[in-house]
């Protein structure tokens, strides 16, 4: 019974996992500089099938999750609705950028990527960051 109870907590947490999300950039600046962690700024707009994409299929996959949450954090911006800083330039959407806690940008990513490509990102940036 004890085995049934734990398989079903581990695959209850594992199918909410969820990335480290934070409403508000200045807040995810603070919690990054706290906890020693990498800020991705995704912009969006409504109506992009590239930004749908990275955020109901690679940004939700249980491999993109794990690897992103050890290091990182998540803030989404819509480029028509919410205040984007000047630096954060984009062409299309999504742009994804990296950032450290001091605001300096790490890495930006134009357009969309598949789950392999982005974890290989991921890492790239968290050796460029240490």
């Amino acid at each position: 019974m004890k085995k049934i109870l734990i398989i079903v907590a581990f695959l209850a947490t594992s199918l909410f996992a969820s990335m480290n999300w934070v409403g508000e950039l200045e807040d995810a600046y603070d919690k990054a500089e706290s906890g020693h962690k990498i800020v991705m700024v995704i912009l969006t707009q409504k109506h992009c099938p590239a930004c749908e994409y990275m955020e109901n299929v690679v940004l939700k996959n249980d491999k993109v999750i794990k690897e992103f949450n050890k290091n990182f954090l998540a803030v989404k911006l819509d480029i028509h609705e919410d205040y984007v800083p000047l630096e954060l330039k984009h062409f299309a959407t999504p742009t994804i950028y990296f950032l450290d806690s001091d605001e300096k940008i790490l890495k930006r990513i134009n357009g969309y990527e598949n789950e392999k490509d982005f974890i290989d990102e991921l890492k790239k940036v968290k050796t460029k960051f240490q």
